[in-house]
């Protein structure tokens, strides 16, 4: 991302779900909501020296932008009026008109490894006990959120992290409201009990 030390918030999160690439699809779509902007591709899943399991280890990087107001905002403001009234120094006035906001970015990293597994268990709701066959995958997934002012030839890299109170604040604020949004995104579900499958 940057060499500059950032204001960053993280959070994960352990689940269990059936199908990590059906998890890696929410996790895409999660960013497409969230108006983050990101190159998707494929979930990969490599066998593990543990016979009858994979393994898999990925992130998705996404970022928007906000407009947020600059620092000395009323002064440009007015001082760009009074030199829009002159003919003279109307582009002057005009440029500081424009720059009392400034444009900061926030990346989102979703990451997500695990392992996936073939499970034997019982079901022993009914009268006659059954036994069912199942693929599950116990996966970590972590959001990262750092923010600043973007490089002009790299989307993801920033010229400058996220300073003073009022942009860490606004950051902690976009990582709040992520850190929500994927709690209830998440598979909560959880098989009782599992074991690997002899083969």
């Amino acid at each position: 991302m940057s060499e500059h030390m950032a204001a960053r918030f993280s959070g994960r999160w352990d689940v269990r779900t059936g199908s990590p690439r059906k998890l890696w699809r929410a996790l895409h779509d999660f960013l497409d909501d969230n108006g983050f902007i990101h190159e998707y591709h494929e979930l990969v899943l490599a066998a593990s020296p543990i016979e009858g399991t994979a393994t898999f280890s990925d992130e998705l990087i996404g970022y928007r932008d906000h407009q947020r107001p600059a620092s000395l905002w009323l002064v440009r403001v007015l001082l760009g009026v009074l030199l829009c009234l002159t003919i003279v120094l109307f582009p002057f006035g005009s440029a500081l008109l424009r720059s009392h906001t400034t444009m900061t970015r926030s990346w989102a990293m979703l990451g997500v490894e695990g392992e996936v597994y073939r499970t034997r268990g019982a079901n022993m709701g009914n009268a006659r006990a059954s036994e069912t066959l199942d693929v599950v995958a116990d996966a970590r997934i972590t959001l990262e959120i750092v923010g600043g002012e973007p490089a002009a030839e790299d989307p993801y890299r920033m010229d400058r992290p996220a300073r003073g109170p009022a942009e860490v604040a606004a950051l902690q604020q976009d990582f709040q409201e992520l850190q929500h949004r994927i709690d209830g995104l998440l598979p909560r579900e959880t098989l009782p009990s599992t074991e690997l499958r002899e083969v």
